[in-house]
């Protein structure tokens, strides 16, 4: 088993324990802010499930129909789950006003809030494992499964809030409570979600980036300019195209070799780059054909 979905079974594993476990809750108080919790951990299984999904099609070769590989099906997964999220933070809010209108009772004993925090432990511990092993293996789609646990801890805390506020006799405060949950699944739902996306829609990579790949091709002897750099990404993976100026007394062979060179100093100062397209071109040329590369 690959060491990604290894992880992403033990993912969906403790979601599914952590589901039962906060269901029973909420059956047992009436607690608004525990079955806000639940409806996150019920919204992480499925997002684990859907994390699962896409590394399991990221980790295929590429082939004719994908001739850049599958990367994007790990951050388009954690797309979804951020999508997931979002909604259900928005019916936390919708749920939590109409209680307020209507009416609502809690009913809290100490057992509860010891098990409210012996699953914030097992959230942090989950969170922090697969926090580690999300960035060690690159895996766009572990670090979003990872982001669900920390925000589930985040949220007991909320719960616990309510929760215990409701056991001293301010119940209201359960619903407050699960607002300030719904409120930090909106706010991961945004940071993350947006970070997935631009990948998705082939926004360039961070500047700093650009500069590295722009040096190491212009430390390369031979290099008399790097007119255009461009980049994308493609789960954790960078693919680069970029235009070099060359002397035009080389040889076309000589040029070969000076792209060649290029491409693996590139692929040597950025190591999770995957690709690299050179386009060379004489240092005297139309001035047409780099308004052409510009554009």
């Amino acid at each position: 088993m690959h060491p990604k979905v290894r992880v992403a079974a033990l993912s969906i594993s403790a979601n599914g324990s952590l589901v039962s476990v906060e269901l029973a809750l909420v059956w047992v108080t009436g607690s608004l802010s525990v079955l806000a919790d639940a409806f996150h951990s019920g919204v992480d299984l499925v997002g684990s499930l859907i994390a699962l999904a896409g590394i399991r099609m990221a980790l295929r070769a590429a082939d004719r129909r994908h001739a850049y590989g599958y990367g994007r099906y790990e951050n388009a997964a954690a797309l979804i789950q951020f999508v997931l999220i979002a909604i259900i933070g928005v019916v936390i809010i919708q749920e939590a006003i109409r209680r307020y209108l209507s009416g609502f009772r809690v009913e809290v004993t100490p057992l509860v809030l010891g098990v409210i925090l012996a699953t914030i432990a097992a959230d942090v511990l989950l969170f922090l494992y697969i926090a580690r092993r999300g960035t060690a293996l690159r895996s766009s789609a572990l670090e979003a499964d990872a982001y669900h646990f920390g925000t589930d801890a985040l949220g007991k805390v909320g719960v616990i809030v309510g929760v215990g506020a409701a056991y001293a006799g301010y119940p209201v405060m359960d619903l407050v409570g699960a607002v300030a949950i719904a409120i930090t699944f909106l706010v991961a739902a945004y940071l993350m979600g947006r970070k997935n996306l631009r990948i998705l829609v082939d926004a360039a990579p961070a500047d700093d980036l650009q500069r590295e790949l722009r040096e190491a091709a212009e430390g390369v002897s031979g290099v008399e300019e790097v007119h255009s750099v461009r980049s994308r990404q493609s789960g954790h993976q960078i693919l680069v195209d970029l235009v070099i100026h060359l002397s035009p007394q080389m040889t076309l062979e000589a040029a070969h070799a000076a792209a060649h060179a290029v491409e693996q100093a590139v692929r040597n100062r950025v190591p999770n780059v995957a690709e690299v397209v050179v386009h060379t071109e004489p240092d005297r040329h139309a001035q047409g054909l780099d308004e052409a590369h510009a554009s």
